[in-house]
Protein backbone atom coordinates (compact mmCIF):
# COMPACT_ATOMS: atom_id res chain seq x y z
CA UNK A 1 0.00 0.00 0.00
CA UNK A 2 2.83 2.42 0.86
CA UNK A 3 6.01 2.37 -1.24
CA UNK A 4 9.27 4.29 -1.49
CA UNK A 5 9.88 5.57 -5.01
CA UNK A 6 13.25 6.97 -6.08
CA UNK A 7 13.08 9.67 -8.76
CA UNK A 8 15.44 12.09 -10.49
CA UNK A 9 14.03 15.60 -10.83
CA UNK A 10 15.22 18.92 -12.25
CA UNK A 11 14.36 21.59 -9.72
CA UNK A 12 14.33 25.38 -10.22
CA UNK A 13 14.87 27.39 -7.03
CA UNK A 14 13.55 30.95 -7.06
CA UNK A 15 16.10 33.62 -6.01
CA UNK A 16 14.23 34.49 -2.79
CA UNK A 17 14.78 30.91 -1.54
CA UNK A 18 18.57 31.18 -1.79
CA UNK A 19 18.73 32.90 1.61
CA UNK A 20 17.64 29.59 3.21
CA UNK A 21 19.99 26.65 3.80
CA UNK A 22 20.17 24.76 0.48
CA UNK A 23 18.81 21.47 1.86
CA UNK A 24 15.79 23.19 3.48
CA UNK A 25 15.02 25.23 0.35
CA UNK A 26 15.17 22.14 -1.89
CA UNK A 27 13.09 19.99 0.48
CA UNK A 28 10.46 22.75 0.73
CA UNK A 29 10.23 23.07 -3.05
CA UNK A 30 9.99 19.30 -3.51
CA UNK A 31 7.16 19.17 -0.96
CA UNK A 32 5.31 21.98 -2.75
CA UNK A 33 5.66 20.22 -6.10
CA UNK A 34 4.89 16.62 -5.09
CA UNK A 35 2.88 16.39 -1.83
CA UNK A 36 -0.77 15.42 -2.32
CA UNK A 37 -0.23 14.94 -6.05
CA UNK A 38 -0.74 11.76 -8.07
CA UNK A 39 2.35 10.83 -10.09
CA UNK A 40 1.73 8.57 -13.08
CA UNK A 41 2.70 4.93 -12.44
CA UNK A 42 3.83 5.74 -8.88
CA UNK A 43 0.72 6.77 -6.93
CA UNK A 44 -0.21 9.56 -4.51
CA UNK A 45 2.78 11.31 -2.91
CA UNK A 46 2.52 11.34 0.89
CA UNK A 47 5.96 12.62 1.94
CA UNK A 48 9.53 13.41 0.89
CA UNK A 49 11.44 10.59 2.61
CA UNK A 50 15.02 11.63 1.92
CA UNK A 51 17.27 13.35 -0.60
CA UNK A 52 20.11 11.23 -2.05
CA UNK A 53 21.96 13.84 -4.05
CA UNK A 54 21.89 17.48 -5.09
CA UNK A 55 23.89 18.47 -8.17
CA UNK A 56 24.09 21.71 -10.08
CA UNK A 57 23.21 25.16 -8.92
CA UNK A 58 23.51 26.53 -12.43
CA UNK A 59 21.87 29.81 -13.40
CA UNK A 60 21.09 29.80 -17.11
CA UNK A 61 21.15 33.05 -19.15
CA UNK A 62 17.86 34.91 -18.98
CA UNK A 63 16.69 32.87 -15.97
CA UNK A 64 17.07 34.05 -12.37
CA UNK A 65 16.49 30.59 -10.90
CA UNK A 66 19.17 28.18 -9.73
CA UNK A 67 18.74 24.81 -11.42
CA UNK A 68 19.53 21.60 -9.54
CA UNK A 69 19.34 17.90 -10.39
CA UNK A 70 18.10 16.05 -7.32
CA UNK A 71 17.61 12.36 -6.63
CA UNK A 72 14.95 11.90 -3.98
CA UNK A 73 12.85 9.13 -2.43
CA UNK A 74 9.14 9.79 -1.97
CA UNK A 75 6.63 7.89 0.17
CA UNK A 76 3.83 6.92 -2.19
CA UNK A 77 0.34 5.57 -1.53
CA UNK A 78 -0.41 2.93 -4.15
CA UNK A 79 -2.80 0.14 -3.21
CA UNK A 80 -2.26 -3.17 -4.99
CA UNK A 81 -4.86 -4.55 -7.39
CA UNK A 82 -7.35 -6.54 -5.32
CA UNK A 83 -6.30 -4.94 -2.02
CA UNK A 84 -9.26 -4.11 0.19
CA UNK A 85 -9.32 -0.74 1.93
CA UNK A 86 -11.63 0.03 4.82
CA UNK A 87 -12.97 3.57 4.92
CA UNK A 88 -15.85 5.95 5.34
CA UNK A 89 -17.37 8.21 2.68
CA UNK A 90 -17.15 11.77 3.99
CA UNK A 91 -18.72 13.60 1.05
CA UNK A 92 -20.16 12.87 -2.36
CA UNK A 93 -20.85 15.46 -5.08
CA UNK A 94 -20.54 15.95 -8.85
CA UNK A 95 -16.73 16.21 -8.53
CA UNK A 96 -16.38 12.78 -6.92
CA UNK A 97 -16.03 11.13 -3.52
CA UNK A 98 -14.10 12.23 -0.46
CA UNK A 99 -13.19 9.30 1.77
CA UNK A 100 -11.46 8.78 5.09
CA UNK A 101 -9.46 5.55 5.09
CA UNK A 102 -8.64 3.49 8.15
CA UNK A 103 -5.13 2.07 7.84
CA UNK A 104 -5.21 -1.11 9.89
CA UNK A 105 -2.30 -3.58 9.61
CA UNK A 106 -3.32 -6.73 7.74
CA UNK A 107 -2.60 -8.99 10.76
CA UNK A 108 -5.36 -7.17 12.71
CA UNK A 109 -8.04 -7.74 10.06
CA UNK A 110 -10.64 -10.35 10.91
CA UNK A 111 -12.21 -11.98 7.86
Amino acid sequence: MFHLSKIKHTLHLQPHLLSLPLFDAIKGELEMQFLDKVITNLGLCISVYDIFSIDGGFIFPGDGCSTYEVIVRLVMFRPSVGEILRGKIEESNEDGLRCKFLFIPSYLHSN
